[in-house]
């Protein structure tokens, strides 16, 4: 999404930067914190970010980065998981700059500058410095120019290096960054692989959300987390559940207290995080409140911006919750196949009546 600057103003002792687009402003405190506006409900709301220091210090993606000069720029945040490469913005039009994002110079923009004239190279590096692009990464261990260094190292801008070739670098900062910078939420709730699909069970505290756990798992199925569902949305469409470092394996059961399910049973009853695909809701009994009998109407839960499948289960003395949950979970898993069994009885039904009627 690109925002358009439409004044500077000063916001609890802040310098700030105003962005807009047709819904919300975006504050900007000198890359050091970023604040979504809504100008109707009048709330503002801390955006993630991450340092450019994380992004040099990462092992896990291989990035491969050095600092060769703005050092002291590197605790600037990204808030933009997308990246730009600056080939079209080097040859003079500076307006499709995007500078929240990391900008990358390759082999091409890099033979660019130095088929220049000095007077001309010298320009547009200190044009693409004054906008106060939040990071350089330079890509193929290419050399840098002098002035390159001075001004990135005046305007407290971070040059990186890394010796990957531009089409793996690219492939996996965007990895890094939509990890990083997932929208995320927290769910108080239990995420359960079960049958290969992820469930989170919610419902009251104290309902049984936790010996049914315990019970599936001794049926062979897998522990993601107890009590506090550490949601990430992955993409456009997939939700991600994760156990918060500190409750890792742990499950919580009432009278017996909180046990550790891998060194009970083994690394084959816990995973580290799975897609979340369906929701399993646990109710008290009330006869008042109508439950779903047939099937034909799913419910949904809307979970940051996406509506999951969702089940009501009723609890009541006598009733295994534990099969139920296992039950919804295989029908689920038909019903990706095409098979809805609610809606051929149905149609079956509607036909024996049909059938009647002409007679």
């Amino acid at each position: 999404m690109r925002y358009t600057q439409v004044s500077s103003k000063r916001i609890k002792g802040f310098n700030a930067h105003r962005y807009h687009d047709k819904t919300f402003s975006i504050f900007n405190f000198q890359f050091q914190d970023l604040y979504i506006y809504n100008p109707q409900s009048k709330i503002c709301n801390l955006m993630k970010g991450i340092t450019v220091q994380e992004l040099k210090d990462d092992k896990t993606y291989g990035l491969a980065l050095e600092t060769i000069s703005g050092f002291k720029g590197l605790s600037r945040k990204i808030y933009n998981p997308r990246i730009q490469k600056l080939g079209l913005v080097i040859t003079g039009h500076m307006v499709y700059l995007h500078p929240h994002r990391v900008q990358i110079l390759g082999n091409i923009e890099i033979s660019y500058l130095r088929s220049l004239s000095e007077v001309e190279s010298k320009r547009i590096i200190k044009e693409l410095c004054k906008h106060d692009v939040v990071c350089f990464v330079v890509t193929r261990n290419l050399k840098i120019s002098e002035h390159f260094l001075l001004e990135t190292e005046k305007n407290k801008i971070p040059l990186l290096r890394t010796k990957l070739v531009t089409s793996v670098f690219v492939e996996r900062i965007t990895k890094f960054l939509e990890e990083k910078l997932a929208p995320t939420t927290t769910v108080h709730g239990v995420l359960m692989d079960i049958l290969g699909v992820g469930v989170l069970i919610m419902g009251r505290p104290g309902i049984g959300k936790s010996e049914n756990a315990l019970e599936m798992i001794m049926r062979g199925h897998r522990l993601v987390v107890d009590d506090v569902t550490y949601v990430k949305k992955m993409g456009a469409i997939d939700l991600y559940g994760e156990a918060p470092e500190m409750i890792k394996n742990l499950l919580e059961i009432r009278g017996i207290g909180i046990v550790d399910i891998r060194h009970l049973f083994g690394v084959s009853a816990i995973r580290d995080k799975k897609r979340i695909d369906l929701i399993v809701e646990l109710l008290d009994w009330d006869d008042k409140v109508e439950c779903e009998r047939v099937g034909l109407k799913e419910g949904k839960y809307r979970l940051l911006g996406i509506d999951l499948p969702l089940v009501r289960i009723p609890i009541s003395s006598g009733r295994n919750v534990s099969s139920i949950i296992e039950l919804a979970c295989r029908n689920h898993i038909l019903k990706r196949q095409g098979i809805f069994t609610a809606v051929e009885l149905e149609a079956k039904v509607l036909k024996a009546m049909e059938g009647r009627s002409k007679t």
